[in-house]
């Protein structure tokens, strides 16, 4: 399972402005495996708030033995439910020869230190109910699936 990486260099980099080009590399990746629609005008434009503004979140690179394989976004919100700030991994995405070798795990635990350090009181996330493997993972890490869909309306600029 853990062959040829030693998961102690396994760590995250926050992203800055200067690292945009290569995090658009690794978002079309991404999106292309889940089947997103790519739009790199729209996300080129919007990309900048994010890694320009704390209070919105934070993208990181993650590296493994010195080379990014990936990256993860959080962004931020308050939901009462759950006792205030809410963190959300909007996207985590980690090079396909990479996977199911402890980075992510190494990768989520990382997040939720810096989630706790930034007074974050709860962690979400989204999955396709028919990626099984990857709702087994997340729940063996103490996610737990509500009975809610998620639900979106895209606001026209």
């Amino acid at each position: 399972m853990h062959s040829n990486i030693d998961l102690k260099t396994v760590r995250i980099e926050q992203v800055t402005t200067a690292g945009s080009a290569k995090l658009l590399k690794f978002i079309k990746a991404y999106y292309r495996f889940e089947g997103i629609s790519f739009d790199l005008k729209s996300i080129s434009a919007d990309l900048p708030h994010l890694l320009c503004d704390p209070i919105l979140g934070r993208a990181w690179f993650i590296w493994v033995n010195r080379r990014r394989v990936g990256y993860v976004i959080v962004t931020f919100g308050f939901d009462l439910e759950f006792g205030g700030r809410v963190a959300t991994v909007t996207e985590l995405y980690i090079e396909p020869l990479h996977r199911r070798k402890g980075i992510g795990t190494l990768v989520l635990g990382q997040i939720e230190e810096f989630c706790k350090a930034f007074g974050v009181r709860a962690m979400e996330l989204q999955v396709t109910r028919k990626n099984a493997k990857v709702i087994k993972f997340y729940r063996r890490l103490g996610f737990d699936a509500h009975d809610r869909i998620p639900m979106s309306k895209r606001i026209a600029r």
